[in-house]
């Protein structure tokens, strides 16, 4: 199962960077980037990036942020529910399901950071584009941004005349949604956009045939949709200098299909109690409990409902002395609720979170250029407020039929940090670049568990079994407090070999900060987790050629980890944990636009990863050496793209897919979270004229069964786990004007 990116591979990049670079003009085209607070060219930033423009995503048929992994290198996805989305890039992830803990991988929508993996898989719209940055990212970023970041980009309002667009889909498991927005200039100084998306979905997995009453389950389809999403921009010229962008959204989520779970039995090591498969009864067996991976076995209905708007203010102006003054307010507000069948409908054991998390946010920038250099410098607040409950029932958990143990958080968070980097130019070859970024985290956590137990009337009776701040005495009286201060660094050098080729190479030192693990289970000395520290080294090439005919990017990198912030299910308790790791790899890219219609991209891959020790089920014993989650040893997207006109239009036809390499879904490794290579592929057939365009398409045509979700429960006996959507097919409808 350990792969290792041998000499020879990582030879084979070094020779491939030295082959020309091509760029798929008109699916995967060369776009501008904001990758250093500038716009720039993708071939001048010396950072590993991939970008999807918005025609790219239309024609990749992606419509929610959970669906961008299927063309970016190096990108995992991980979901139980459209509720809680977890990105993977590299094999760095935070694969904690509990809500008060934040991700390695930052996201951004519009210039502000959302700080809660709550808000990430939402509806996707009228985007500008969509950008993903590898690596250490914390210098101009800041906080949570160790693994990378995804850059979700809208459409704004900056053009005077009115434009627009309508679009609906339908396809299987009851699929359909509308979208569509309008834009243009309002007076001469200002300019509005709206845009909006409905979508309903019964779900892809289906109701089964209990193995207890050989009877069909009484509960409803799962992993489906039902929501909508609107959102409004205005522009404002304020003067020839002074542009001010406001845009506010919302978007609700109501009685949504899902917390259904696959459920298969199996044995476990008596030593780790991680699980062990038992032979010929796993999912791909058919030894599922409902005997397919794509039917539960639940008689429940379990939902989420979740509401969330935001707005954010940005301010650019152009000063008299030539520099540039920005300013992003960012608020964000959301409220979740989420119920699942967590045994799976093998045992009574229902959960239920709810989530009440506000964010705002203030970015002050100042940025300038000489002749040979480029700088800006700035600052940045970010003050959070969440409140948090989870509960669990069943005798399985409390001890008692009627029994409920509820779990309450507070959590109270702000960070300040300031920054800056410079570029300076050495002649036309070299340029250096030199960050800094001194970060401040403070959080403070109220936490308590309490039992009850229910009876006809209600709750009989209750009492506190957990209190932090009773429970944090003596040596461990700071617990409930953290106030931690760090640097994140870069150091970059430059080369332009020629016009078209672009070297770089570099060391980022990325931070992220602790925090805790809110169970009443957990050691007191063992609650909070230490932060993390990630020095990243990395050399690169980005390079072009045949006058537009392609480009070709390569990049390697080696990661040093102190204090990797490890997940595990320690006790059948979700805890965090701190290890040293170390991994190493690299990505590729070729885009190529021969002509004749025809647009041709490769993607590649490579990682080798060592954990020196993650825990395990109990406590003294644990997997040493071990592999990231969700980190195949390589895995490959393509795509093939050939358009012709015919009947006063263009037809076009498209393949795309990818495939990933044997990996673990759990960073204790256990063998009950290995998934086999699998290979996905997808197809569309569209014809479109200047205003109008029809589509018919199908994902994943060969219908790969493959895990988005694992969870080894070891000593219990099973494991739960969430697969991807089979094969579907849809047609899709637009009109442009």
């Amino acid at each position: 199962m350990k792969a290792i990116l041998t000499t020879a591979s990582l030879l084979a990049l070094a020779v491939f960077s030295t082959l020309p670079t091509v760029t798929a003009a008109q699916v995967l085209e060369e776009i501008t980037v904001t990758a250093q607070k500038r716009e720039q060219s993708i071939q001048d930033v010396g950072i590993s990036i991939t970008a999807l423009s918005g025609d790219s995503l239309d024609a990749l048929g992606l419509d929610n942020m959970q669906e961008i992994s299927q063309q970016i290198p190096g990108l995992q996805l991980q979901t139980f529910t459209p509720s809680f989305t977890i990105f993977n890039l590299r094999g760095i992830s935070q694969n904690n399901f509990t809500d008060n803990l934040e991700a390695p991988v930052a996201v951004y929508v519009d210039d502000v950071y959302a700080a809660t993996m709550n808000a990430v898989g939402m509806q996707m719209f009228d985007m500008n584009r969509v950008e993903v940055l590898r690596g250490p990212q914390g210098t101009l970023f800041g906080r949570n941004a160790t693994g990378g970041l995804v850059h979700f980009v809208t459409k704004k309002a900056d053009s005077n005349e009115v434009n627009g667009y309508v679009k609906g889909s339908a396809a299987d498991f009851g699929s359909v949604d509308f979208e569509g927005a309008i834009g243009g200039a309002i007076s001469d100084t200002v300019r509005g956009r709206v845009a909006g998306r409905w979508e309903k979905s019964d779900g892809y997995v289906e109701p089964g045939i209990s193995p207890f009453t050989n009877q069909s389950v009484a509960g409803r389809d799962a992993h489906g949709a039902d929501g909508y999403a609107v959102r409004g921009s205005l522009q404002f010229d304020v003067s020839d200098n002074v542009q001010v962008d406001v845009t506010g959204s919302y978007t609700k989520d109501d009685d949504v299909p899902t917390g259904m779970y696959i459920v298969s039995f199996t044995d476990f090591d008596p030593v780790t109690g991680l699980g062990v498969p038992l032979p010929g009864t796993g999912p791909m067996d058919g030894g599922t409990l409902a005997g397919d991976v794509h039917r539960h076995a639940s008689d429940a209905n379990p939902f989420f409902d979740r509401e969330t708007w935001s707005l954010t203010g940005k301010v650019v102006a152009d000063l008299d002395n030539g520099m540039e003054f920005t300013s992003i307010t960012g608020i964000l507000d959301l409220d979740k609720f989420y119920q699942e069948d967590a045994g799976g409908g093998l045992i009574f054991f229902p959960f239920t979170t709810f989530a009440d998390f506000t964010q705002w946010s203030q970015e002050l920038r100042l940025a300038g250029e000489t002749d040979n250099s480029r700088w800006q410098v700035g600052a940045y607040y970010l003050d959070i407020d969440s409140v948090t409950f989870n509960q669990v029932e069943g005798a399985v958990i409390t001890g008692s039929p009627l029994g409920i143990i509820r779990s309450d958080l507070d959590l109270q968070s702000t960070n300040w940090s300031v920054f800056g980097q410079y570029e300076y130019d050495f002649g036309d070859t070299f340029t250096l670049i030199a960050g800094l970024r001194w970060s401040q985290d403070d959080k403070d956590l109220i936490f308590n568990q309490t039992s009850f137990n229910m009876e006809d009337q209600g709750i009989a009776s209750g009492s506190v079994i957990f209190n932090l701040a009773d429970e944090a005495v003596g040596q461990f009286a700071d617990i409930p407090v953290i106030d931690y201060g760090d640097y994140a660094a870069r150091l970059q050098l430059n080369i332009n070999s020629s016009k078209d080729t672009l070297w770089f190479v570099s060391w980022n030192r990325g931070i992220k900060g602790g925090n805790w693990t809110a169970a009443a289970t957990v050691a007191i000395e063992d609650l909070r987790h230490r932060e993390e520290t990630l020095n990243s080294y990395e050399i690169g090439v980005k390079t072009s050629i045949g006058d537009g005919l392609g480009r070709f990017n390569a990049t390697l990198f080696y990661y040093d980890y102190e204090d990797y912030q490890a997940f595990s299910l320690t006790g059948l308790t979700p805890q965090v944990t701190n290890s040293d790791a170390t991994a190493n790899g690299g990505e590729l890219e070729v885009f190529l636009h021969p002509g004749d219609g025809w647009d041709v991209a490769f993607g590649a891959s490579f990682i080798d990863s060592e954990v020196d020790f993650v825990p395990a089920v109990f406590d003294m014993t644990g997997t040493t050496n071990a592999e990231f989650p969700q980190a195949p040893s390589t895995s490959l997207n393509a795509l093939v793209r050939k358009s012709w006109g015919a009947l006063n239009g263009e037809f076009a036809v498209q393949f795309d897919g990818n495939w990933s390499d044997d990996q673990f879904l759990e960073g204790t490794n256990s063998l009950v979270s290995v998934q086999e290579a699998y290979a996905v592929l997808n197809a569309r057939l569209s014809y479109s004229t200047d205003n109008w365009s029809v589509a018919g398409w199908v994902k994943n045509f060969n219908d790969e069964d493959y895990l988005l979700y694992n969870l080894d429960l070891g000593l219990a006996g099973f494991i739960e786990q969430v697969y991807a959507p089979p094969r579907q097919w849809g047609v899709t409808f637009q009109y442009n004007w």
